[in-house]
């Protein structure tokens, strides 16, 4: 039997759940759906997986429903300015699957399921673009300002962001013509509305040190990066050698510190350089003053009591 050919003219749409009308999927899409329904007189399956960017949808054409795999949101299909080909009549049904390899659920050991948190180990069950990466970039069209809330939602699912950990501080709206909006819901709204605008750029890169951190854990993040930027600036006082610590007790702490700071460093990527000091912590995050009773009298003499220029106690209690 020969391939059935589609009208010229015709294009397969789905119809918007946010805009309440149908729109056109883009030309790969609608290739790709073309294509799948050519297969079926050759038995090939009524069901098609079509990539779309990084979003993977799976479109049935017994129920002409189209669903995102990553979000399951469903909308209708149907095919533009033209019948389709053929009938569906006769069409032996067949599993919505990806044939390719064995499904993530079913993957088994001695015969118990393997758990979700093991199978994204192993990099199953994770949708295309997944990179929970912890941040992302996106470009918004002025076709999809009212799908704006889904597709910020996906790229944070796909980034492994979670609602509590999002920092909207980070998050940056650029439009077309260069101009920025972070941390202002009337600016960032503002250039939204603005058709001008479009398109708009929106990335997400928060600090290294915040990376999926609640925005309740930053005031004790921001603690302790305050005190391992003491210890950086006595490392660095002392030139970062062992041998300019005088006592022997000491050596070892020193060596701690150098540890907590390779620590650091390789854990988080940050270098400190913008770590708040002490009186600016404790005015952006008051809770965090006590954290500060003991560290505010050896922070800043610590390389003096290192090289045995101070006795702590002597530094602590007075003589």
């Amino acid at each position: 039997m020969a391939s059935p050919i589609f009208p010229k003219d015709s294009h397969w749409q789905y119809k918007c759940p946010f805009r309440k009308a149908w729109v056109d999927v883009s030309n790969e899409e609608d290739r790709q759906l073309k294509e799948a329904y050519s297969c079926l007189p050759k038995g090939g399956y009524p069901v098609a997986l079509c990539n779309v960017g990084t979003v993977k949808f799976s479109t049935d054409f017994r129920s002409m429903i189209r669903t995102n795999v990553a979000s399951k949101r469903c909308m209708e299909v149907r095919l533009r300015d033209g019948q389709l080909p053929f009938e569906l009549d006769g069409t032996p049904p067949a599993p919505a699957v990806d044939v390719r390899g064995i499904a993530p659920c079913d993957l088994e050991v001695n015969g118990k399921k393997v758990p979700h948190s093991v199978r994204k180990a192993w990099g199953q069950g994770i949708e295309d673009g997944i990179t929970l990466s912890g941040e992302f970039e996106f470009t918004l069209e002025a076709s999809e300002k009212e799908s704006f809330g889904e597709m910020l939602s996906w790229n944070m699912l796909a980034a492994g962001i979670m609602p509590n950990t999002l920092d909207n501080r980070c998050l940056r709206f650029t439009s077309d013509q260069g101009e920025e909006a972070m941390g202002s819901k009337k600016d960032i709204a503002k250039m939204l509305s603005n058709p001008r605008s479009y398109p708009i750029r929106i990335s997400y890169k928060p600090h290294p040190a915040f990376k999926f951190m609640p925005r309740e854990h930053v005031p004790s993040i921001e603690v302790g990066r305050t005190m391992l930027k003491f210890t950086k600036e006595a490392v660095a006082e002392l030139d970062g050698k062992l041998d300019n610590v005088k006592h022997k007790h000491q050596r070892r702490t020193f060596e701690r510190y150098l540890l907590y700071l390779e620590d650091h460093y390789r854990q988080t990527g940050d270098d400190l350089s913008d770590a708040l000091d002490m009186e600016t912590c404790v005015k952006t995050y008051p809770e965090t003053a006590f954290a500060f009773l003991l560290i505010n009298k050896t922070g800043p003499g610590l390389p003096k009591i290192l090289r045995g220029e101070i006795d702590v106690l002597e530094y602590l209690f007075g003589g």
